[in-house]
């Protein structure tokens, strides 16, 4: 992308997320790891941390790959119907999805190098509209348009956050990093 939008998929998690719990019951059950004392405060605040951070992802980029994925644009990996020259706008009017993503991080305490801790944050979208530059195959850009997007993280069953849903304006114009995301 040539910069990125003012939204990352960390926003949608709350601001004093706490793992400490979800963490100590996780790792507390490992031989090693559960017979220590440790200071699970700090160790889950860590992970807080961690987490925000690998979830510092664009999300009109996430949002963007579930485009590429849909049936409705394949057609425009023919080359026979669309010459790679060809710029294609599409415009979109409203629909519904969900993705998930499965952040997962790797703990290691001390000498201790736990089982990885693997998260999943479900992000539902609404877009009332929206328009897709296609060029070649991929798409290079987005334009005006508007939408709510949601997430909810999760630890296996538990839910360790509430959705949190947000309004989400798209620019007039924003560029995705040539050569742009590939129609799959």
């Amino acid at each position: 992308m040539t910069e990125q939008s003012a939204l990352q998929v960390r926003d949608l998690l709350p601001d004093g997320l706490q793992l400490e719990q979800t963490v100590q019951d996780a790792l507390g059950s490992q031989r090693d790891v559960g017979a220590a004392k440790l200071a699970w405060g700090v160790i889950g605040s860590e992970a807080s941390g961690a987490l925000k951070s690998v979830l510092n992802i664009d999300l009109f980029e996430i949002v963007a790959q579930v485009w590429c994925a849909a049936k409705e644009f394949h057609e425009y990996t023919d080359r026979s119907k669309h010459p790679s020259t060809e710029r294609s706008v599409v415009y979109l009017g409203e629909h519904a999805f969900t993705k998930d993503i499965y952040p997962t991080l790797a703990v290691t305490i001390g000498p201790y190098k736990c089982p990885p801790l693997r998260f999943t944050l479900e992000l539902a979208t609404t877009i009332r509209s929206i328009a897709l530059v296609i060029c070649d195959g991929r798409i290079t850009s987005l334009g005006a348009g508007d939408g709510d997007i949601s997430g909810q993280l999760k630890y296996g069953d538990v839910d360790l956050t509430k959705k949190q849903s947000r309004k989400v304006p798209f620019p007039g114009h924003f560029d995705f990093k040539a050569p742009g995301l590939a129609i799959i």
